[in-house]
């Protein structure tokens, strides 16, 4: 049994109550431990009662473990589907009816919408979605088929350049490059990663043409 674990139990009490809003009784209840010491622990005491922290401990083991598998019953009943407005900002929406794929451009009341794979990733920051590289333009930095972790670029001029975007011009056609500043002001240079630059030429845009722009966070890439 590690020391660090022992001190830690009322601080993992703490949160379980404030996720669930258990209340002690209840738990007193359960482990049979009293509701005083519960309290004591929960404040910062240390406990110097062995057993009666192994109770609290497989209390709180079980019943995370339960909440864990409720949320992953809940994500699953979710649709796989998420439509991205690429206008209006507005919040993500399930694709209910599932019947575009990720990558597809749908119009919803006049607005352009993006349909993305649904991803529960929280260490990826902001991710919206994901959506899949078609081509071999950027390997062998993302090979054809690999899937992008997506996020919403909504001010433009938070472009960093050299870094990868994916880019939905006028004409809904999308694709993944790294950006750079071009010699119009008002336009984007997109280069390509594959070394053969005479098959896969940088590609000179102007805003005027561009739909939306996402950041490109991570990739998923099946070895």
């Amino acid at each position: 049994m590690l020391r660090g674990d022992i001190i830690m139990i009322g601080s993992r009490l703490r949160e379980f109550r404030s996720k669930t809003n258990i209340k002690m009784p209840a738990i007193a209840a359960s482990t049979g431990i009293t509701k005083g010491t519960l309290y004591k622990w929960e404040k910062g005491t240390r406990p110097s009662n062995l057993e009666e922290y192994s109770k609290l401990k497989w209390y709180l083991d079980a019943m995370e473990n339960k909440l864990e598998i409720e949320r992953l019953d809940q994500e699953d009943k979710k649709p796989a589907t998420l439509r991205l407005p690429l206008k209006s900002g507005k919040p993500a929406s399930p694709q209910v009816d599932g019947k575009a794929a990720a990558g597809t451009i749908v119009i919803t009341d006049n607005e352009p919408e993006l349909i993305v794979d649904r991803i529960t990733a929280p260490f990826l920051g902001p991710a919206e979605g994901v959506v899949e590289v078609v081509g071999q333009s950027m390997e062998p930095t993302y090979i054809n088929g690999c899937r992008i972790v997506i996020s919403r670029l909504k001010d433009y001029r938070n472009l960093h350049w050299g870094l990868y975007y994916y880019i939905i011009d006028t004409n809904w056609h999308a694709i993944v490059r790294r950006v750079y500043e071009a010699g119009n002001q008002n336009s984007l240079r997109l280069v390509a990663d594959n070394p053969d630059q005479l098959r896969y030429p940088p590609i000179e845009i102007s805003m005027d043409q561009i739909e939306a722009i996402f950041k490109v966070n991570a990739a998923i890439i099946k070895y």
